[in-house]
């Protein structure tokens, strides 16, 4: 193949000594800095990362006659390795919310009236404090446990009941029973 004028001129071959020239120092100094360090020794891969651990769900199970359909569940980091678990459920005027693992502080200090009502032993042993109060005019039922079998902070248990008479806060209580 023959080059024009255009192509054989001093420029060209300064232009493509230029290009083969920025290659090799782009591919030289893209080889030192893959793989070694400073001292041209290889490198160690970085670990992976620690596995997550998730909590242990909390056992609730609401009566079926009730028709409650749970409408989220969402993990929620403690720490780079601890993941905890809230799902959210709905029923007929109500709301009500699992938690499984935390702290009992930040399950309480949203609402400013709970006040301990009694405790119940749940099956698996574990003794859970029943807390009572409003929330926006709304009754609010607060059921806490930590699951004696489980590693801080996925030892707390909750059960967040919004909006439910004392009827049927003692029927979705009913539910807590079936623990694990």
């Amino acid at each position: 193949m023959r080059l024009g004028p255009a192509h054989s001129g001093p420029l060209w071959r300064y232009g493509s000594a230029l290009v083969v020239a920025g290659s090799l120092l782009a591919t030289a100094g893209c080889e030192g800095s893959v793989g070694t360090s400073a001292t041209g020794s290889q490198a160690t891969s970085s670990p992976r990362p620690a596995a997550k651990k998730t909590c242990p769900d909390v056992s609730w199970d609401p009566p079926a006659s009730l028709h409650v359909v749970q409408t989220s569940r969402e993990l929620v980091g403690f720490s780079p390795t601890v993941l905890g678990v809230e799902s959210t459920w709905a029923g007929d005027g109500f709301t009500a919310v699992t938690v499984a693992g935390g702290y009992v502080d930040d399950l309480t200090e949203t609402y400013d009236d709970l006040h301990v009502t009694s405790s119940r032993v749940l099956d698996n042993g574990a003794e859970a404090e029943i807390l009572q109060g409003q929330l926006l005019d709304e009754p609010v039922l607060v059921v806490v446990w930590r699951d004696p079998g489980v590693d801080v902070p996925c030892d707390v248990h909750a059960l967040v009941v919004t909006g439910a008479d004392a009827a049927l806060e003692e029927e979705l209580l009913r539910g807590l029973q079936a623990g694990p």
